[in-house]
This record gives structure tokens, sequence and C-alpha cells, in this order.
């Protein structure tokens, strides 16, 4: 018997995202039944970056398996990945009726009304959670994400008690997490060197957990830096798909992108994508390995291209993902490293970079849990270095599409969202007056995440501050 599979497994296996999308979809589109290996179809195409194709696959499963409750929380997952947080919502309040002493059910709904700005009514699905699961990690992280912890809180005797007392078998990730949501109570509490222990604490965990090897990450980029050089910087807007809807922004973790793509994406015919999407990765998979005479070539040539069908399918999958809108908002955490790829197959595209005081920002990133990816932000040094080579690249970016790039920092952002807002408003082409608007509605990101905050960190923070300097950062 055939493996229906096997055409994903080997796209899986060659690494092409486009194609392991394409065959995903290939799968929907057959008349076969897969059980419960729709969950691992699904999370092929989450991975590849196809949301749309990964939802119903999800779906897929949950007609196939009705009685799995994972089946359930799979197509939570993928409404969540895709920003439908209400639809997250109302799809597990549904659940909790068939399965009401389902943790994860009631964690997953509360991670929904988190996400809505809803940490009231979120902290008691988290409550309940506990309630069914004292040993559920990432309801405790709720938990501590839900309120503001104040001194001789129970929560934080609750919290620590769990840490001292974890079985012996606990995995490195939940102790970890249990550590970051530790950390967070005793920054709310104004105890800097107890919140820097248990982010130290937490850091070294995830270390061991999710390993990052920052020597081959360095060679890809210096690779990346090397093949993306001056010969594109007057590149020629017929190789590409010359569309002016995009606009990326580039910036690292904890520097307010997703909050920008919020208030960017506030007018009607304006529309944001997620953080957390790759579909700009996906679309540039047929560049390959991105060699400079291939990309070259697709210039001289004229008519028909590797960038011109990178940009279609780009546009085409905008389409499908968002529908039609005058401007599209990218601030996916990709763009950094596909920012050359971008600027090459849709030549009228525009970059929006966001700086923060790398100081605030590598404390930023060392003091949190990122729920997916970054395991190089649990090290000090790991983390001067990507950004280091962060600037780096963008940097690159800058000097190749010079006119279509513009820069703001987090710092003036905090201080007038509004104002800091209106040239690039005005750049890419979106109402000033609306986004303002929305800007100063969602100001809150810069009180939990506040400038200045690594001289609130605590002798912890000499640590990082030798990182930065051994980087050439400060």
């Amino acid at each position: 018997m055939s493996n229906p599979l096997s055409k994903l497994q080997a796209a899986i296996q060659a690494e092409q995202m486009l194609n392991v999308a394409n065959e995903a979809r290939a799968l929907l589109g057959q008349d076969v039944k897969l059980g419960a290996l729709w969950a691992d179809v699904a999370m092929a195409a989450l991975t590849s970056g196809d949301e749309l194709a990964a939802l119903q696959c999800a779906q897929k499963l949950a007609e196939e398996l009705p009685q799995n409750v994972d089946s359930w929380l799979w197509i939570a997952s993928v409404y969540s990945t895709m920003g439908r947080h209400p639809d997250a919502l109302r799809l597990m309040e549904g659940q909790m009726k068939r399965f009401p002493d389902h943790p994860s059910i009631h964690r997953r709904a509360g991670r929904a009304l988190l996400d809505m700005g809803q940490p009231g009514t979120a902290e008691l699905c988290f409550r309940k959670a506990l309630e069914l699961d004292p040993y559920d990690a990432q309801s405790y992280e709720g938990l501590a994400q839900s309120k503001t912890f104040e001194p001789g809180d129970a929560d934080l005797v609750r919290l620590e008690e769990m840490r001292l007392g974890w079985p012996e078998s606990t995995t490195a990730d939940k102790r970890g997490i249990l550590s970051y949501a530790l950390a967070k109570a005793y920054a709310d509490i104004g105890e800097a060197e107890a919140a820097g222990r248990r982010v130290a604490e937490g850091a070294a965990f995830y270390r061991d957990h999710a390993p990052f090897d920052t020597d081959r990450h360095e060679q890809s980029m210096d690779q990346l830096l090397s093949i993306y050089d001056s010969r594109f910087a007057r590149a020629n807007s017929d190789a590409g798909m010359l569309d002016a809807r995009p606009v990326f922004i580039l910036a690292p973790p904890a520097a307010g992108a997703s909050w920008m793509a919020q208030a960017l994406g506030a007018p009607e015919d304006v529309v944001k994508l997620e953080r957390n999407n790759g579909l700009l990765w996906m679309c540039a998979s047929p560049l390959g390995d991105h060699m400079p005479d291939d990309l070259l070539k697709a210039f001289m040539e004229g008519g028909p291209n590797v960038l011109v069908e990178v940009g279609r399918t780009y546009l085409q999958r905008l389409d499908e993902l968002v529908g039609p809108a005058r401007r599209v908002i990218d601030p996916s955490s990709l763009i950094e490293i596909a920012a050359g790829a971008a600027g090459l197959c849709l030549p009228a595209a525009k970059f929006v970079h966001i700086k923060r005081d790398p100081r605030d920002l590598a404390w930023a990133i060392y003091s949190r849990r990122f729920r997916k990816g970054r395991n190089w932000s649990y090290h000090p040094d790991d983390i001067a270095r990507v950004l280091r080579l962060h600037n780096r690249l963008c940097e690159r970016w800058q000097d190749l599409f010079e006119d279509r790039f513009i820069t703001v920092s987090y710092e003036d952002l905090a201080a007038d969202p509004a104002t800091a807002l209106k040239p690039v408003c005005d750049f890419v082409g979106v109402d000033a007056e609306t986004v303002g608007a929305e800007a100063w509605l969602h100001s809150e990101t810069f009180k939990t995440d506040l400038v200045g905050v690594h001289k609130r960190a605590g002798s912890r923070f000499a640590a990082v501050e030798a990182a930065l300097d051994r980087a050439g950062l400060i």
C-alpha cells in the first residue's frame, strides 16, 4: 500500500517550504482519510507558513476524530496563530461543554482571552485549569500574565511552593516556564534581585531543553550578507512584482513590532498579518540558496523569472489570507533575514525598521519566555551576538533599498506614539489620524515594557551588559 504522505515527507526532507504547503493542499484536495495523521499534515503546513492549509487540516482532524480533545485544540491553536482569537475562544467555549474536566481547554480559552485584552476573565480560565491540573506550568504562566502581583500575594507563595515541590521527573521546559512566571511576579512587586534570579534560573532550564547553535546562525547570516551586496542597490523594478501594498516591519523581539502592526493596520483599507507568520519566507522557497549569480540572471533575462514568481505567489497567498486591501502590514519575525528577497521580488514594497536601546532590548528579551522559537534568547552572549547580526542585516537592507526604508526608535514611540508614527504613516501611505488614535488606545505596551527597563534589572544585568560590550553594541 502506497504512503499517502510520501510526497509531503519528501518536501519536508528537502526543506522546500512552498512545496510542503502545496503537498498539504494536494492532500486536502484528495478523498483521503488520514485520521490522526492530519495533525502531522497540519503541523507541516503551519511550519511551512501556510496557515489556511493548516486550519483546513486541523478541521479535517476534528471531522474524523471528533471525540479527541486534541483535534479541537489543534483548530484553536491555528486560529490563534492567525490572530483569530475570538474564533479560538468561541471554539473552546463550545468544547468546555463536551470536555468540562480537560485543563487544556480552559488554558487555551484563557490564552485567547489574554490575546484579546481581557486578563480578568482569562485569570478565571487559568485558575480552572490549575484546579483540574495543579502541575500545569503553562497555566501558572497564564495566571501570572493575567494579574499584577502585590506584596504577600498568595499566588506568589503558591508559585514558589510549586517551584520547590516539582516531582523529580518534571521536565526542564516546565521548570523554566514556572521560573519565568515567578520572575514576572517578583518584578510586579519591585523585587528586582529576586526577579533576576528567577530569570537566570528559567533561562538555564531552557538552555538545557533547547540549545541554540549561535556559531551556525552567524555563519548563515554572514553568507546572506555576502549574497545581497551592492549589485542589487539599484534593482530593476521589472524583475519583480510591482505592487505597493506590502509594508514590512523589521524589528528584533521586544521592540514593538506587533504593536506597530496593529496601529498601522487600523484604517479600514489596511490589514495586518501576525508577527509569527512565515508567508514571505515560504513563498521565497524557489530562490533556494539565494545565490547571487542566479539572482543577477533573473535581472538580466527579463520577462517571467523566479523573482516575479515569488512576488506573485506572495501576493496571491495574501489575497487568500486577508482579502483585498490597499495596504498589508507584515511584521513577520523572519523578515529580517528575508528582506533581501522581499525587496527584489516586491520592488514597490516598503520597510519600517524599529530600533531600541540595546540595554533595554537585551534585558527585555532575556527576561521573558518566548512561546515559539527564539532559543537564542536564554544566554546573554547569544542575545548580544544575534542582536549584532540583526543590526548588520538591517543596515544592509537600508543600503540596498534606501528610498523604501524608514527607521523609528522605540523610545520615540513610547514617548509620543501618534507623533512618532506620523512620518511612518506618510511614508507608507496610511491615514495618520486613525493610526494615531489606535496607537494611543494600545499604548499600555510601553507601560509593561518600559523604556529604561534595564535599570530595574538588579545585579543580574551585569552579565547582559558585559555580553553587549563584548559584541560591540554599547
